[in-house]
């Protein structure tokens, strides 16, 4: 039992420490300033960086799809195995209460997944005030880079 968990502690580490090698590496969003007018030599380099970058890009996905996989399969291997002895464990356990502490324990799942749902809908409006925040800002370094090029000529 202790080599297949050593297995995936391991798959977990190594897909870990994958996603934030991708996080760091992860192409620019949307939200990225535009670049700045640059003269040929610079364009030159640029293209040849982006060229690396994207090659870069291909050989961590290459090398990382298969761990992925991996762990996908140990996951889907133990995953059920170990929620069906969670939800027998869970059973028995909710068998030897007493009538009035499984209520008080309906209760209080209801009574949290209440508080979970009115949580969601929360964060997802801070999220939006924050993500138009985001973007008026943007918006607004952008006039004035704009405004910067046209008094620079």
């Amino acid at each position: 039992m202790k080599a297949p968990v050593r297995v995936l502690i391991l798959l977990f580490a190594l897909t870990s420490v994958a996603w934030g090698v991708h996080a760091a590496v992860k192409p620019m969003s949307g939200d990225a300033h535009p670049a700045p007018p640059v003269d040929d030599a610079r364009r030159g380099q640029l293209a040849e960086l982006d060229a690396k970058i994207k090659q870069l890009r291909q050989e961590f996905r290459a090398e990382l799809d298969p761990l992925q996989a991996q762990v996908k399969a140990v996951r889907d291997k133990y995953e059920p195995q170990i929620k069906s002895l969670e939800d027998q464990r869970k059973t028995l356990a909710e068998e030897s209460k007493l009538p009035k502490i499984q209520q008080l324990d309906r209760e209080e799942d209801a009574d949290l997944a209440a508080l979970a749902e009115r949580e969601k809908t929360e964060v997802e409006k801070v999220k939006t005030r924050f993500a138009d925040e985001r973007k008026e800002i943007q918006q607004r370094y952008d006039e004035q880079r704009k405004e910067a090029h046209l008094g620079g000529k």
